[in-house]
């Protein structure tokens, strides 16, 4: 078998249209928080605090768009590993500091405002941005057809995640309703971004998007959700083996797991699993 993990260049290519949109919303709203924090910090009036947020805005948006179409690889090499996916929250990570002041202070101030909002939607962004660059990234390197696929239930979605989703949308309610907007918009961001995390990672059961699927590939497994899809590259799985009605494989700090409640057939994929490891295995030893 052979190494097939990395991108062909039949694969690579421009960045799909959803990436680019993102990454120009992602880049347009940091440098927006970025621009309406340091007017906010000058006293300034309302309306000069919105011009300056509206052309951070602007200005983002295009460079994103530019730089997405101008390297056709970004997509890719983002998506190629954890580490540099989370790259994309480090500029979230004020936001979460501004989030506990805000909601703590239940500050109305307009900068709290701007700061906290803008780097939490840089939080969810970020995420979805590295949902849709690991996408790319398992597309480049799995173009062979699957050897065989089997429907997933993706775990979560239960009546605890829509209790979450609707108690954090009443605090955002609830406190803009008492006039409390720095602690309205935290409670909303997180709302929000529990619900888009959700959606991504498919723990809602809904009609939209593809059917969520478990993939054998010459290179890997892919886990296809409705939206995105995950990578396991065969060279990082040590063992597969069953333990307690869960499938598990094995890879170091992060095994991946099934129960059956998400895949009835585990005795099945972990055979199929199985053989193509061993001939993973044989092809690896195979070359001088």
């Amino acid at each position: 078998m052979s190494d097939s993990s990395e991108p062909t260049d039949d694969a690579a290519g421009s960045p799909s249209t959803r990436f680019r949109v993102v990454l120009g919303l992602y880049l347009g709203v940091l440098v927006a928080g970025i621009a309406a924090s340091m007017a906010a910090t000058q006293q300034v009036s309302d309306a000069v605090l919105a011009a300056a947020f509206v052309g951070g805005l602007a200005t983002g948006g295009i460079l994103g768009v530019l730089v997405a179409r101008l390297d056709g690889d970004l997509a890719i090499r983002l998506g190629r590993s954890r580490r540099r996916r989370a790259l994309l929250y480090l500029p979230g990570i004020p936001g979460l500091l501004g989030a506990a002041a805000a909601t703590m202070a239940w500050s109305p101030i307009a900068s709290t405002l701007v700061a906290t909002g803008s780097s939490l939607a840089v939080l969810v962004l970020g995420f979805v941005l590295g949902g849709l660059a690991q996408t790319e990234y398992v597309e480049a390197v799995t173009v062979d057809e699957p050897t065989a696929t089997w429907g997933w239930t993706p775990p979560g979605g239960g009546k605890i995640d829509v209790l979450l989703g609707g108690l954090w949308g009443f605090l955002a309610l609830s406190n803009a309703v008492g006039g409390n907007w720095a602690a309205a918009v935290v409670w909303l961001l997180i709302a929000v971004g529990w619900i888009v995390g959700g959606a991504i990672e498919g723990r809602w059961q809904t009609s939209w998007g593809a059917d969520p699927e478990i993939r054998v590939h010459e290179a890997g497994l892919v886990k296809r959700r409705p939206f995105t899809k995950a990578f396991v590259p065969w060279d990082e799985v040590s063992h597969v083996r069953l333990h307690e009605d869960e499938l598990v494989l094995d890879r170091g700090l992060f095994d991946v797991r099934f129960e059956r409640s998400e895949l009835a057939e585990l005795e099945a994929v972990r055979e199929t699993i199985e053989r193509t490891l061993e001939t993973a295995g044989s092809d690896a030893r195979s070359v001088p």
